[in-house]
């Protein structure tokens, strides 16, 4: 079973698009650079990555891009952005009809100087690695963080899979081993095996170094679909959240905990299906809760839909997912949830946590970016649930759309707003930002919002909106930007 607005691997629509780095203004020679997980010019404001993964470069269809919208102290802004591709100096590779270049990316400082880098999966990408012919083995580039910006990138070696399918189709990025460095973890579309990548201090195909396991949960020629990490039972390691599809049981949502470390790693069993997910600690507790979006229509062969689509809260503890708590379903018939659960509003498609409100709680954004606004269909909308002591505080939520006062646009169908979502920092306020995605707009060029956070939650007042066309990616074919944001868990089944 398909969902309508899955990024499908085989999609046959593209855009025109060039290739090079737009040139920023570096930060001062003296500043010593952040260390923000997400700062890659280092100059203290985080970052966000927006994919546009089904970008033409030149007259390669669907090679994709990457565009870096740079955080200030007024937040993201469209005119200090950076266009990325394969086609861009000192990247490897080459532009390549249907490599879908940004179709995943995650951040982190993998070598240990001060400046975040970037991840980014080709999931169709070609190559000759393993027996099989190589044919849409999947690639992963990491792009390094400087005081000018993202620059060049190092390809990272792919492991001796027997046929890699989508390698780098889903990532995420934790300090796995305890060490203080971030680490990389990558997932496949032809198989159970995720692979950790060691952060450390070169700038090598292998990072520091490499290890893999086999998510036991799925059998060995699943899908994985999603990927997300965070410290759920409080031993101050990263653990990781995998989302699979087995022969027999789809879209799976498992835990593994310490999985970059031989000794203390452990599956530590399963929560609630879902097509994806989202790991922070949402009730201040010291141990980091799980939330998983399904955004899927109630089938025989899909366990744990809604009509409409739901999100579950999985509570965290000292042994993992805490089974002596009921994990809590909400969907858009919950009382305090704004809207109605309809068919195919893929309510869950994306989900994100962040604290917006500077209360040490980590809130909940959810996208639902085939909701019907008015008469239009498909245009999209994204619910915000605070967080608080006793979990997501349903009763003091609020949802927006383009239809929303002083969000820019309007709500047209087949926009699908929400189609991504990130909370993260961006203008340096302590205060989680909302980034939104659009893929659909303008006939699926694609479009990103900013929304920032304050003391009383979200703000409208500011909101900037803007298109990957502002970066140099061109108007035609359908680019989907805003398909992926980085570090933010979507729909990929």
């Amino acid at each position: 079973m398909k969902h309508p607005l899955r990024i499908a691997l085989t999609a046959a629509t593209a855009a025109a698009l060039t290739g090079g780095l737009l040139t920023l203004t570096a930060a001062p020679a003296s500043a010593a650079p952040s260390g923000l997980d997400s700062d890659f010019n280092g100059d203290g404001y985080r970052d966000v990555a927006v994919s546009a993964p089904y970008a033409a470069v030149a007259s390669a269809d669907q090679a994709g891009a990457v565009v870096i919208s740079y955080g200030s102290a007024k937040g993201l802004d469209s005119a200090n952005s950076q266009l990325i591709s394969q086609s861009s100096s000192a990247v490897p590779g080459a532009s390549e009809k249907d490599d879908l270049f940004g179709f995943a990316t995650a951040s982190g400082d993998f070598n240990s100087d001060g400046y975040a880098d970037l991840a980014v999966g080709a999931a169709a990408e070609d190559t000759t690695t393993g027996v099989g012919t190589g044919e849409n083995s999947g690639a992963v580039t990491v792009l390094w963080g400087s005081s000018s910006g993202l620059s060049g990138g190092t390809a990272l070696e792919l492991p001796p899979l027997n046929y890699p399918v989508g390698y780098g189709s889903a990532l995420a990025v934790g300090d796995f081993d305890g060490d203080g460095r971030a680490d990389l973890a990558v997932g496949s579309n032809g198989s159970n095996g995720v692979f950790i990548y060691y952060g450390g201090t070169q700038k090598s195909g292998t990072l520091a170094g490499r290890h893999g396991f086999a998510a036991t949960a799925l059998d060995e020629s699943s899908n994985i679909t999603s990927l997300a990490a965070g410290d759920i039972n409080g031993d101050g390691l990263a653990d990781l959240v995998v989302g699979g599809n087995n022969d027999k049981d789809y879209l799976k949502q498992s835990v593994y905990l310490s999985p970059g470390t031989r000794l203390t790693f452990s599956h530590a069993g399963d929560v609630s299906h879902g097509t994806a997910a989202a790991v922070g600690d949402i009730d201040g507790d010291g141990y980091a809760d799980i939330v998983t979006g399904h955004s899927m229509e109630p089938h025989a062969f899909l366990p744990g839909t809604s009509l409409g689509g739901n999100v579950t809260l999985t509570y965290g503890s000292a042994t993992g997912p805490d089974t002596s708590r009921m994990p809590v379903t909400i969907t858009q018939d919950t009382t305090g949830i704004p809207g109605a659960s309809e068919a195919n509003d893929a309510f869950g498609y994306s989900v994100t946590l962040g604290d917006i409100n500077g209360d040490g709680h980590a809130d909940l954004a959810v996208g639902a970016p085939y909701e019907t606004v008015g008469t239009e269909e498909a245009t999209g909308s994204v619910t915000v649930i605070p967080g608080a002591a006793a979990g997501l505080s349903t009763g003091t939520s609020y949802a927006y759309n383009q239809g929303s006062a002083d969000v820019p646009g309007a709500s047209e169908g087949g926009d699908w707003f929400g189609s991504a979502v990130r909370l993260t920092d961006t203008n340096g306020d302590a205060k989680a930002d909302l980034a939104v995605g659009g893929a659909g707009e303008n006939n699926h060029l694609g479009a990103l919002w900013s929304l920032k956070g304050a003391a009383t939650g979200l703000t409208t007042t500011g909101a900037v909106s803007y298109s990957g066309t502002t970066a140099g990616v061109a108007t035609t074919g359908h680019p989907e930007f805003g398909s992926r944001i980085s570090d933010a868990s979507v729909c990929d089944v």
